[in-house]
């Protein structure tokens, strides 16, 4: 009976407050955006060494003697191949946001830097962008979700318990752990909405370009493009892992790769070829100030709230449910493959992606003289459509990253109600078909209800941020008790082969 009020409960709370989202968007919002302002204003130092802590711990779980354990018994496989699992972990973890801010971000950070930084549209302004571009969207955004989701895929596949967020925490009673696993599902519920309200931005945006029909774009418009991304999304959530989510992944990966081939065929080719190295080094020259370094308190201080916290926060506020994903589909794989492939591979397909389209946009505005039209976070979700509509085959171009986003957000809506299913029913990793359907129905209302208020674009930001706050302390503790966990197990497994060698090298009487 407690565990039936619990559930139900939690059900009602949510579908309240989905309905009050709906009805009251204003209300909804502005507690958001106070509760995220009040977090970045006194936790900006935990945020950064949040995500840095993370990176660390990647690197000793990968570099480490126990990085050949596998995630699984001794004889267990991968189920999924190699590139359907990188084409499932890219698409879960941040497909729709690289769309979206391919050629607007670094474009954003040459016109208008950092308060006290380079001067705009100058060779340091480019250089600071590609850098910290890298920094939002590389390692510290990868190393938050792997060294979350190790956590739980050792835990569950190696030692037999429930795929949860709270499964590190053994040692605490049922309701602590009850506890941590809901405050991860509302932090699921709040970063997906951030995401899926800004991919409605952004297909708003495309519609009004694809069309020609000035003025279409609206709060209106974003949350119809939501309401059949939503129906689209309910008939892969019916189909499961098999025959939704990965073959729709796969799909869009394909998108991905002929869209930057494209443009950077058609782009400028060669100096794409030598912004992938300037990037590059910018960011490795810059990573270890960037991930230790908080700016002087002032308008140089709230940039980096504004822009690279609510970035790790957004990450972090994805990390329950991306995490436990990507532990669901990486069963069978060794500690290193894992976190080796769940790090760099991303991060070398982000730079990429970003070299070809931010690139592309930047020699576009700053050596052909055209105005793109994109200078901040509100002329953000154009960016892509302006840059491709000064190349060839515009029309099919801009169908293409329409495309592109569109299938990113049914797989991220899909995997992030897969996952919610999973923490409120609380069962093993095939959770009931009715609870996947609940949950994406309470994305998308929620999801409705920040673009239909006043300040839609500052709301879905505000949701993922408030999402974090809780995760930020929870992930501390998560990766320290995983971390430790690790560690005792296979200093065991050690010291048991030291013993065998040793009885076995004994003389015989």
């Amino acid at each position: 009976m407690t565990s039936f009020i619990r559930r139900y409960a939690l059900h009602a709370i949510i579908g309240l407050l989905a309905a009050l989202s709906i009805f009251s968007p204003g209300a909804v919002t502005s507690a958001m955006q106070a509760a995220a302002g009040w977090f970045l204003l006194h936790f900006d130092w935990l945020t950064l060494g949040v995500s840095s802590l993370a990176v660390i711990a990647c690197l000793a779980a990968a570099l480490g003697p126990w990085g050949s354990m596998r995630l699984g018994t001794a004889g267990s496989k991968p189920e999924f191949s190699t590139l359907s699992w990188m084409s499932m972990l890219f698409a879960a973890g941040m497909g729709a946001g690289l769309v979206f801010w391919g050629a607007a971000e670094p474009l954003i950070f040459t016109v208008s830097p950092p308060p006290g930084t380079a001067p705009p549209e100058t060779e340091a302004a480019i250089r600071q962008a590609y850098a910290l571009t890298m920094f939002h969207w590389a390692f510290q955004a990868w190393a938050i979700y792997t060294v979350a989701a190790l956590a739980v895929a050792y835990m569950a596949f190696r030692l037999g318990k429930p795929p949860l967020p709270s499964v590190v925490f053994g040692f605490l009673p049922r309701w602590a752990k009850v506890l941590i696993d809901m405050i991860a599902l509302m932090a699921v519920i709040f970063g997906v909405i951030a995401s899926i309200g800004q991919g409605g931005l952004q297909m708003g945006a495309g519609v009004e370009i694809i069309s020609g029909v000035e003025g279409i774009d609206g709060p209106v418009l974003q949350s119809v493009l939501i309401l059949i991304l939503g129906g689209v999304f309910l008939l892969s959530a019916w189909g499961g892992l098999k025959r939704g989510i990965e073959p729709l992944s796969g799909f869009n990966m394909i998108l991905v790769v002929v869209l930057a081939i494209f443009v950077f065929a058609v782009g400028p080719t060669r100096e794409l070829i030598g912004t992938m190295g300037d990037m590059a080094a910018a960011y490795l020259g810059d990573i270890v100030p960037l991930s230790f370094t908080l700016r002087p308190e002032g308008v140089a201080r709230e940039w980096t709230r504004d822009w690279s916290l609510t970035y790790f926060l957004w990450w972090i506020a994805w990390t329950p449910f991306v995490s436990v994903f990507i532990a669901r589909v990486s069963r069978g794989r060794t500690i290193r493959q894992f976190v080796l492939g769940a790090m760099l591979v991303p991060c070398i397909v982000t730079l990429l992606w970003f070299a070809i389209m931010g690139g592309t946009a930047i020699s576009l505005q700053l050596e052909q003289g055209v105005d793109l039209g994109v200078s901040d976070f509100s002329t953000a979700a154009m960016a892509t459509y302006m840059m491709l509509e000064q190349l060839p085959l515009t029309l099919i171009t801009q169908i293409v990253a329409f495309t592109l986003v569109f299938i990113f957000l049914v797989t991220s809506a899909d995997s992030g109600a897969y996952v919610m299913a999973m923490f409120s029913a609380r069962t093993d990793l095939s959770p009931p078909r009715w609870e996947r359907i609940f949950w994406g129905v309470v994305l998308i209302a929620l999801t409705i209800g920040a673009l239909l208020s006043a300040q839609g674009q500052m709301a879905t930001r505000a949701f993922a941020v408030v999402g974090s706050i809780p995760l930020c302390f929870l992930m501390a503790a998560q990766t320290i008790a995983a971390g430790t966990t690790i560690w005792r197990d296979w200093r065991a497994r050690h010291d048991v082969t030291e013993q065998s060698d040793e009885g076995s090298s004994a003389p015989s009487a």
